[in-house]
């Protein structure tokens, strides 16, 4: 196998081969991953193995390959992943990086400000930005916060503050140092996808964008018929070790290579391998095979629930101590002890296997960039695209001319791997060609260092163009005089918000298909801001597309960026000098110049785009104050989010990626805030309502709270008339590490999902707290709502399962489906479910579905989709594994499924009664026009139906809009009370 050698290296010495083993000197020092030792080294001395630069050695893990012969060993991926151990060398970093207590010892020691020495000094330093500092890291951190709540139990405050201050120390360190491996390991990646040796295969290429179902259909086919299962060309985004094995490319990855405890550990049931788990954590039976590559993403799917299961236990120990005898003197704690040992422990391990679960995606993209699959990956794609041209010649011969014509111009057509990324720009030409559009060719940049980046063809300066009055009506999205032909691949308006006098910018950006982004940052010099936002949206969505067009109505601006994708040079003619920073962006912008153009829009009137991304950068710079701010715009955004009918920049949100229940809010929700008033709100979960308790955000910086008594006045509005109000004793207190309200008594008819808004001023031992009425009740998925609720917090919430009390629920087969969507699916902001449809079995195994009932998960899926209750789609997965509907350019093509909660108004109750809750009874339900999912329709006969209706004035004259469906008038069932 050959892979080409990084860019910029340069061999200087050639040594003589030994087996296959090849040492070179270059010609200056590099910095690379030893793929043996996995270690970070710079040398000029480098090794390979068979001639394949994805498993470069250093000269070290080279001479003891040699001493032992082992001149066989080849892909670094065929060893089984002995994480950071694999060099022998005796010094003491070595000897911390195999002893995870001591290293979180010296974290601690360090953390507390004390004196080490020189060789403990030297071997922290060995170890920064390694995996096994940041377990390190967590586990000590996790041990302080466990010696706090002993404190706090046994009543001696001096070591529990002291306890606090060391944990919180480890905790920004430990999540600066997870920032630099994360940025390493995206750095890995990048190269990884660069570093590919390939066959031309661009006309199979550009027919998989093409042929939709029928090549799908095909490609599945080519790959049965080779024992393969279905997406074995393309990188997976779980299930990697099956991937791997099912290639059957390397023999080392085969169930017989496995070791027999591996092979135990799989074959484990999810309450076998929780039990497995636990022992681990608690050290009555550790279990090294747990890191095994085989092993790694099921151990990483199910111990942050172990993790959360013995967090939990921890707190109800400390809590149950802390009641019973709090301060009292020789009180015995063993039981807690034990207990944060082991909770340490397992939030340790939770975060080694989420590291090592990375280094397995990183093995996979190597494989999947080698020669051998890049041959089958061809193989396979000019199979079924071999079959597509046989049905449809036409687009076969319109497919083989545009990339005839693209590989005469292209200068990437001699790299290692010819095309690679230029498939979707002759997929645009193609389409452009079909619409009867004429295209100019387009000269694609070389990367390569050392090439003078200079397009043939200057582009011509943009000019503003008269916008015409087709597209300068205020829905249109931007003017006319905005427009680009043919039409790039991602379109988007970009705007930004400053404060006079500060550094501070919010910025937005949205896209013709709706996705938004938004974000806030800094700038040493005013008026540059706007030029960091036209770069990085530029960047961002240039990732998955080929064209990207960048519109701004800052002419200012747009003319320094402009000059940059004309020249490939930074104007340094300026009146005043840009930033360093603003230059950083703008050489890594000239590199893909030819790919992006950018447009001042000259236009007076407003237009739909501008109007979004204004209101959206100017929400995002109110959000930029305290460490929270990100959270609280995402917040801000989330109804302006969901009146565009999609999650915030369309990007789904995984289980793990959910926020904290409480949120600081501010003025602009429920009038104004005092300076020495407290405002946030939390979307109630059922713990919170059966516990008792809610969850409080963490102190603004400056604030100091204090544990004791305070008064909670509950304002529950059942009416639009009077709120019932009552008032109660609660306590304010902090455990496991947060802080909380407890001793709560909630209405009886509150519901999962209900947001409740509290105030409190400081001055002051009330708080106020308030649920808001919604315009009009509401029901979702027969569950009723009249109070303002978190939609996604419903779909996690009341999945079914949800209101039994035990650790596997009873359920049907459908209502296992269901369950799993819900509780695992990626979330939009409207609580809109998806899960990519070949995962559906393990995540059903994830959350407890009984292994018997495996078989019958597809007859419960096709029965969900009969009675609607789910869609199938076509959606994309990105590079994460995370799913986009509707697809992606660039992204891989799957089927996903999708749980859509049933919204629909119910009508206004009158008849309130006392109290805090009642019986409702069976009543009619008036007409109305629901919302329906992304890209269906309304029939035809909803459209007459809501015609007749308007006719006989029971609902607003006014067309039925495009998405929207018409609902008749119907009886619904009462509740009992």
């Amino acid at each position: 196998m050959t892979v080409s050698m990084p860019d910029g290296w340069r061999i200087s010495l050639i040594y003589p081969a030994r087996g296959l083993l090849q040492q070179y000197r270059l010609q200056q020092r590099v910095t690379f991953l030893c793929t043996r030792c996995d270690r970070e080294k710079t040398s000029q001395r480098v090794a390979i193995v068979d001639g394949s630069w994805l498993s470069v050695m250093c000269n070290g893990c080279c001479g003891r390959l040699l001493a032992t012969e082992e001149k066989t060993s080849l892909q670094p991926e065929k060893a089984t992943h002995a994480p950071e151990n694999a060099s022998p060398t005796n010094n003491r970093a070595d000897e911390f990086r195999k002893d995870v207590d001591r290293l979180a010892q010296l974290l601690r020691a360090r953390a507390e400000r004390r004196r080490l020495a020189y060789e403990d000094r030297k071997a922290l330093k060995a170890l920064a930005e390694k995996n096994v500092t940041v377990v390190a890291l967590r586990y000590a951190e996790l041990l302080a916060e466990g010696e706090s709540l002993i404190a706090r139990v046994r009543g001696v405050q001096s070591i529990r503050y002291r306890s606090d201050q060391v944990a919180k120390r480890l905790a920004e360190e430990r999540g600066r140092v997870f920032r630099q491996l994360h940025g390493r390991h995206e750095e890995w990646l990048t190269l990884a996808r660069a570093s590919s040796t390939a066959p031309d295969y661009l006309d199979a290429l550009v027919m998989r964008h093409l042929g939709g179902k029928p090549l799908r259909d095909a490609l599945a086919t080519a790959l049965k018929r080779r024992g393969l299962r279905s997406g074995a060309i393309d990188v997976p985004t779980e299930d990697i070790w099956a991937w791997l094995a099912g290639s059957q490319l390397d023999a080392a990855y085969a169930e017989e290579a496995l070791p027999a405890e591996v092979k135990a550990l799989l074959r484990l049931d999810n309450q076998g391998f929780s039990r497995v788990l636990r022992a681990d954590a608690n050290e009555t039976r550790p279990n090294d095979f747990l890191v095994h590559p085989a092993v790694v993403e099921r151990w990483e799917a199910q111990s942050g629930r172990m993790y959360d299961k013995l967090r939990l236990a921890r707190d109800e120990i400390a809590e149950t101590l802390g009641t019973a005898a709090p301060g009292r003197e020789g009180l015995r704690t063993d039981h807690l002890e034990a207990a944060v040992k082991a909770c340490a422990r397992a939030g340790a391990r939770s975060v080694m296997a989420e590291l090592l679960v990375k280094e397995l995606r990183l093995r996979a993209v190597r494989f999947h960039r080698a020669l051998p699959m890049q041959q089958l990956r061809a193989e396979c794609l000019r199979e079924a695209a071999a079959e597509i041209a046989g049905a449809d010649p036409k687009l076969a011969a319109l497919v083989e001319s545009a990339c005839a014509d693209h590989r005469a111009q292209c200068p990437r057509v001699t790299d290692p791997h010819p095309c690679a990324t230029c498939a979707h720009e002759v997929v645009s030409h193609v389409h452009a060609h079909q619409a009867g559009q004429t295209t100019e060719p387009t000269t694609v940049p070389t990367n390569a260092p050392g090439v003078e980046r200079t397009p043939a063809v200057p582009e011509p300066p943009e000019k503003a163009s008269a916008p015409s009055s087709a597209g300068s009506e205020p829905e249109a999205f931007i003017c006319s005089g905005g427009r680009q032909h043919p039409a790039p691949a991602a379109l988007a308006v970009v705007s930004a918000d400053t404060v006079q006098g500060t550094p501070r910018f919010g910025y937005a950006w949205m896209t013709e298909d709706g996705d938004v982004q938004a974000g806030f940052g800094k700038s040493t010099e005013p008026g540059e801001g706007m030029i960091h936002v036209i770069c990085k949206a530029a960047l961002a969505l240039g990732e998955n597309v080929s064209r990207v067009r960048v519109v701004t109505r800052d002419a200012a601006a747009a003319a320094v960026v402009q000059h940059v994708l004309r020249t490939g040079t930074v104007p340094r003619d300026q009146a005043r000098p840009l930033t360093e920073a603003t230059i950083s962006l703008l050489v890594e912008l000239a590199v893909y110049r030819q790919h992006i153009s950018v447009y001042a829009d000259p236009c007076p009137r407003p237009h739909r785009g501008d109007e979004v991304a204004r209101h959206f950068a100017a929400l995002a710079l109110a959000a930029a104050d305290g460490p929270d701010g990100q959270r609280r715009l995402r917040v801000e955004l989330e109804m302006v989010a969901r009146s565009l009918g999609r999650g915030l920049g369309g990007q789904a949100t995984r289980p793990d990626e959910e926020g904290d229940h409480a949120l600081w809010v501010s003025g602009q929700e429920g009038g104004a805030i005092r300076r020495e008033e407290l405002a946030w709100r939390t979307a109630l979960h059922r713990m919170h309502i059966d516990g008792g308790w809610c969850a409080l955000p963490e102190p603004r910086k400056g604030e100091q709270w204090q544990e004791g008594a305070l008064r909670l006045r509950m304002d529950h509005e059942e009416s639009s008339r009077v709120p019932f109000v009552a008032t109660q004793g609660v306590t304010l207190r902090r455990r496991g590490g947060q802080w909380e309200l407890g001793g709560i008594r909630w209405p009886q008819d509150l519901t999962p999902g209900v947001i409740v808004t509290f105030r409190w001023r400081l001055d002051s031992n009330v708080i106020k707290a308030r649920t808001t009425l919604l315009p009009q009740p509401e029901c979702v998925d027969d569950v009723e709502f009249r109070h303002r609720y978190d939609a996604q917090v419903v779909t996690r919430e009341s999945a079914p399962g949800s209101d039994q009390d035990r650790e596997v629920p009873d359920l049907s087969d459908a209502s296992w489906v269901l369950r799993t969507l819900r509780k695992l699916g990626y979330l939009s902001v409207d609580g809109v479910a998806m899960l990519a449809e070949p995962a559906l079995i393990r995540n059903c195994m994830a959350v407890g579905m009984p292994r018997h009932l495996h078989d019958r998960v597809p007859k419960a899926v096709e029965q969900l989709l009969r009675a609607g209750r789910l869609e199938r789609v076509e959606g994309s997965l990105d590079a994460d594994g995370r799913p986009w509907y509707p697809p992606r350019p660039g992204h891989v093509r799957s089927d996903l499924l999708r749980y859509v909660p049933r919204v629909h108004a119910l009508e206004v109750q009158r008849d309130v009664r006392d109290g805090w809750g009642g019986p409702r009874h069976e009543h009619w339900v008036a007409p109305f026009v629901r919302r329906l999912p992304l890209g269906a329709e309304a029939s035809d006969g909803q459209m007459d139906a809501h015609r007749d209706a308007v006719r006989a004035s029971e609902v607003v004259d006014r067309p039925l809009p495009q998405g929207y469906t018409f609902v008749r008038r119907h009886r619904r069932n009462g509740l009992p009370g």
